[in-house]
């Protein structure tokens, strides 16, 4: 079985600094910017506020909000591929 380990980050805005010192999972960071990638900004609004089957019914917001962000990032790479997470 091939385990590719991810490597640390740290990704730096105006007012945050965020780190990963590897395996940790997505971050809120990557999601948005995979997100970002696939749709146009009214797209991404609409899609991070619609209720999803795939999530019992609410919407990929609230689970970001709640820190589910594997269950975010599945739907995302199910829905198209990789992008980038």
């Amino acid at each position: 079985m091939n385990k590719k380990r991810k490597k640390a980050s740290v990704n730096k805005s105006k007012e945050n600094v965020e780190f990963c010192l590897g395996d940790a999972g997505p971050t809120k960071y990557k999601i948005m910017k995979a997100i970002a990638k696939k749709y146009s900004i009214y797209e991404a609004t609409v899609w991070l506020n619609e209720p999803l089957e795939d999530l019992g019914g609410k919407t990929p917001a609230e689970f970001m909000l709640q820190g589910k962000l594997e269950e975010v990032a599945a739907l995302m790479k199910k829905s198209d591929g990789e992008l980038g997470l």
